[in-house]
């Protein structure tokens, strides 16, 4: 990590924390294979030499397995790419460097040290090895042979778990999002009151907001607050200076027992009853380190230039009555109280008024004009601003009595009414801009149960409901939780498709068939019952973390299949066995190894998956989608590899590949005729 200049962060402690079960898989096959031998009577020396050597292909193609699945990851494009590469670069690294420390250090301490001990187990560990004893063999001499015998109705059963499996994605069982939503203890009140709301009334509501705030969070779950009158900080970023909004952010301690979304529906409900309903939206942090961009985060745009405020207000509206989307809100609705006023121009000829004129009088009126200016002893030289009284302001019945003197000799007075026309004509605040294009903003947060894909695509079913013109077009904000999340089903899922097709290549080229990667690789979608199932269950969803997970499970559950078939070959060329019962001696000799490794990388996600840890729950998903990828593929691998490999795998074994550079063999020396007598 020095020599790459890579840090230790989230990304780089996670892959750390996933690679210890990977990285003890080589030493634990290799050890237990030594282990074996040394059973048999050889010397520790000699058994470190022999288990070594035996399982030395097998220990470098599930390397390898791991090594290929996770390269892909360091190159992966795009933001989602550029944030994981450090994950696939520090899980190859030491991938490769366990595999190095499996074929030197872990046989030499066999052989040396561990094999001469004379320690003897507790009772509790006999008692289990001789229970672990029987339960393989009744796997190897009665479980096994009987499915081989009736291969179908497990194949049946599997292959339907894996279509079940599959549909819960598509069904909306399984959700979809970037990030699991974390419980950071963060919170904010957006307050949104009437456009033209005084600035000091706004300031008198947030005191009372902020008291009732204090009431509601009390002692050890309260940690600080800030309370901001006239602005807010926008979801596009950047903060805003509005004398009719405020906003309070609240931050609860880290040890704070009731969640985060308890407390946002209590305030909500709370608040509400202190100002209007409609004008309060209690919202929780949806992003690392806080802000208020939230889940749904949607852009109105025009392709012709054209204000796009008419068709954003529709589409908020839309998604507001969208079920499992709250605190709608969007940057175009709040619009600032404008009276538009269009000059009659033959009136204003007619009547000898000039334009400036009349246009000076309504400024004034609005703005006020200095009539004059006095010196006072105590204020020094003071203005004097006339200007309209603010009821005044507000009625265009009264603003259309606003006097001008018309310019002829006569001086007359004439109305604004008799030479314009006046109408309200409310404005944006603030005018957002992407691609040089006006665009409006329209976002809202994912209710607790519901999830973020299955609440997009009603929203946009909606959407198409509304017949937009081809002119104005709705898609999510750049760097957004939805734009995130699509590029992390296209990035992972693609190198989950590369890797796929790396581990087959390899198999291919290092086992010298094209049957045999079949028969291995079949393990992979036997992963996905379990891992679809307990994302499922537990309520997660498909995000950025499971993905990294599926990816894993490519290589995980591999080696089982890889185990089994490379033991198989071996039995086979050495003493000439049939498929059937070259497969029965591997699933009995690598039983062991198999569950040793399985368990061992299920305990090591354990802690990972109960999430123990402040924010560790966004996480957890990556440890339930291995977890459970695992159990299915270590209960179904172990039937489904043997008939497998009785139907594809090759009735006679092929020679290893020679080259025109090898010598031949060497004929055996043929015994001289006896003499004749």
């Amino acid at each position: 990590m020095k020599l790459l200049n890579l840090t230790l962060d989230t990304i780089s402690l996670m892959a750390m924390t996933l690679v210890i079960g990977i990285l003890i898989d080589d030493s634990t096959v290799v050890l237990e294979n030594i282990e074996r031998h040394h059973s048999m009577g050889e010397a520790p020396p000699d058994a470190a030499l022999n288990g070594r050597s035996e399982i030395g292909l097998a220990a470098i193609v599930i390397t390898m397995v791991d090594v290929v699945v996770f390269l892909p990851i360091a190159f992966a494009g795009g933001q989602v790419g550029v944030q994981l590469a450090e994950f696939g670069i520090v899980v190859t690294i030491a991938t490769l460097t366990s595999l190095f420390v499996s074929f030197t250090l872990t046989p030499v301490l066999a052989g040396l040290w561990s094999m001469k001990s004379t320690w003897k187990p507790w009772p509790v560990i006999r008692w289990f090895d001789k229970r672990f004893d029987g339960l393989r063999q009744r796997y190897a001499e009665s479980w096994l042979p009987a499915a081989m015998r009736r291969p179908w109705p497990i194949v049946i059963v599997s292959l339907v778990l894996c279509i079940l499996a599959f549909l819960l994605v598509p069904t909306g069982l399984l959700g979809e999002e970037y990030e699991p939503v974390p419980d950071q203890g963060i919170i904010y009140v957006l307050v949104t009151l009437a456009p033209g709301h005084p600035l000091a009334q706004t300031r008198q509501l947030m005191a009372e907001l902020e008291a009732k705030v204090r009431q509601t969070i009390t002692g050890s779950e309260f940690q600080s607050e800030q309370t901001v009158a006239g602005g807010y900080a926008a979801e596009f970023g950047g903060f805003i200076q509005e004398g009719n909004i405020g906003q309070i952010s609240i931050y609860l301690s880290t040890n704070h027992k009731t969640s985060t979304a308890d407390y946002v529906t209590r305030l909500q409900s709370i608040l509400g009853k202190i100002a209007p309903p409609s004008s309060i939206n209690v919202v929780q942090a949806t992003q690392q380190g806080g802000g208020v961009q939230q889940p749904i985060d949607e852009l109105v745009s025009t392709a012709d230039g054209s204000d796009p405020t008419p068709w954003a207000t529709k589409v908020f509206g839309i998604l507001r009555d969208t079920p499992g989307a709250i605190g709608a809100q969007d940057s175009a609705t709040n619009a600032a109280p404008q009276v538009e006023v269009d000059f009659d121009r033959v009136k204003l000829q007619t009547l000898d008024v000039s334009v400036g004129t009349a246009a000076a009088a309504v400024e004034a009126a609005f703005g006020g004009d200095e009539a004059t200016q006095i010196e006072t002893a105590k204020n020094g030289l003071t203005e004097i601003l006339v200007e309209y009284p603010v009821s005044y302001q507000n009625s265009l019945a009264a603003l259309l009595n606003i006097p001008i003197r018309s310019q002829d000799a006569s001086g007359d007075i004439v109305r604004l009414g008799d030479v314009a026309h006046l109408y309200w004509a409310p404005a944006p605040l603030i005018i957002t801009r992407e691609n040089r294009q006006q665009v409006v903003h329209v976002s809202a947060n994912v209710a607790g149960g519901s999830n973020l894909s299955d609440v997009t695509k009603s929203f946009l079913q909606r959407i198409k409901a509304l017949h937009l013109p081809k002119t104005v077009t709705v898609h999510p904000a750049a760097q957004g939780q939805q734009d995130l999340m699509n590029q992390a089903l296209v990035t992972l899922g693609s190198s989950l498709v590369i890797s796929f097709l790396l581990v087959f290549l390899m198999i291919v080229a290092l086992y010298n068939s094209y049957r045999t990667p079949f028969v291995t690789l079949f393990a992979i979608p036997l992963a996905t019952i379990g891992a679809f199932s307990a994302l499922w269950i537990t309520r997660q969803t498909l995000n950025l973390y499971s993905l990294i997970g599926m990816v894993l499970l490519v290589g995980l559950v591999t080696k089982n299949g890889i185990l089994l078939v490379d033991y198989a070959d071996t039995v086979r060329s050495r003493e000439g066995k049939s498929r059937e019962d070259g497969m029965r001696e591997a699933a009995q000799t690598r039983f062991r190894p198999i569950m040793m490794t399985t368990i061992a990388m299920i305990a090591g996600m354990l802690p990972l998956a109960l999430g123990l840890e402040p924010g560790g729950g966004s996480r957890a998903s990556l440890a339930i989608a291995v977890i459970g990828g695992l159990t299915s593929s270590l209960v179904l691998t172990l039937f489904i590899v043997p008939i497998m490999y009785s139907w594809l795998a090759p009735k006679e074994l092929k020679a290893e590949t020679t080259f025109a550079s090898d010598k031949p063999p060497e004929p055996p020396p043929q015994r001289s005729a006896p003499a004749p007598a």
